[in-house]
């Protein structure tokens, strides 16, 4: 583009554009440029030498000025042709005009704690797990990074799929319902509630069998080592976090044992059941906001059994009790 092309009219607004404006728009029409057309070149010049350009773009302009005697009009295709001149001093130019993206930390710490993103997608944080996403969060990308395990909520989004990433593996939906783990280096787990998922395995050389789509009730584990990304039922998981979403477990004529493993996983508690009772039916609701010994309570009255502290004092025994 030749300085010949520029009227003195373009020439008054541009300067009036990069003297009184925040340059917001200018940004982003170079932003959307740049990304399409130069990300593969090398930076024509320097940060230093392309400071100076802009500057000189204020100079070069302005002279010859004239008053100008009509509105001025901030037409689309003139903050386009501003980015094209800002272009010209190459790519170093760009990051002056781009403002660094907030990246956002939420921590659990020892506690549960639930998260509503910017889309309405919730996400629910186990004790002991960290979520980290962009302050540009559903603008472009609907992309979170997870250590520790959540169950997560999310909202319908045909053009913007919802992305959880981790160490391991990388699952991506459209929108559904499933919970993630992904706590230590070596394993990581998925189990859909609802809805479909694709998990792939990070870090593979080769990803042949290192992708999965996942329906309900279907869960995925890899494991580093093995280097294995395998599919198994998952219908007893998907169960227990369903319930623990809606903030109870209900049981009808469940056996005692599957019960107590259910509040040994969300209690994070050992408990252990006198071989008698482990089969017999128990039928009722335990409510998560309930203490641990509260439900447990539950289960010894309807057995007519007794709870024990155990001998260090950290986990439960169910003794006696009969199935009646």
């Amino acid at each position: 583009m030749q300085q010949k092309e520029w009227k003195q009219e373009d020439r008054d607004w541009l300067l009036q554009y990069l003297n009184e404006n925040d340059l917001t728009d200018l940004q982003e029409v170079a932003a959307s440029a740049y990304d399409a057309d130069v990300l593969s070149e090398e930076p024509v010049l320097e940060r230093e030498q392309s400071e100076r350009i802009l500057e000189n773009i204020h100079l070069r302009i302005s002279t010859r000025r004239e008053p100008v005697v009509r509105r001025i009009s901030f037409g689309r295709w003139k903050v386009a042709a501003a980015a094209i001149i800002i272009l010209i001093a190459g790519t170093g130019i760009l990051s002056l005009l781009r403002k660094p993206v907030k990246q956002l930390l939420v921590t659990s710490g020892m506690e549960r704690k639930t998260v509503t993103l910017p889309d309405g997608s919730v996400a629910y944080l186990e004790p002991g797990t960290t979520l980290k996403y962009t302050g540009n969060y559903g603008k472009e990308e609907r992309s979170v990074t997870l250590t520790g395990e959540a169950l997560f909520n999310v909202q319908q989004d045909d053009k913007h799929p919802f992305i959880v990433a981790s160490a391991l593996i990388s699952t991506k939906v459209l929108g559904t319902s499933f919970n993630m783990e992904a706590r230590n280096v070596t394993e990581a787990r998925v189990v859909v509630l609802t809805g479909m998922v694709q998990v792939e395995a990070k870090g593979e050389e080769s990803q042949e069998d290192k992708e999965v789509i996942l329906t309900a009730n279907k869960g995925a584990v890899y494991n580093k080592n093995t280097h294995l990304l395998e599919m198994s039922d998952a219908t007893d998981d998907a169960r227990f976090y369903s319930q623990k979403q809606q903030g109870r477990f209900i049981y009808d004529g469940e056996e005692v044992i599957n019960v107590v493993n259910d509040l040994e996983r969300f209690y994070n508690t050992e408990i252990k059941v006198d071989g008698r009772i482990q089969h017999c039916a128990f039928y009722g609701d335990v409510n998560i906001v309930d203490d641990l010994e509260k439900a447990l309570d539950l289960i010894a009255v309807s057995l007519n059994a007794k709870i024990n502290k155990d001998k260090n004092g950290n986990g439960y025994i169910i003794a006696g009790g009969n199935c009646h």
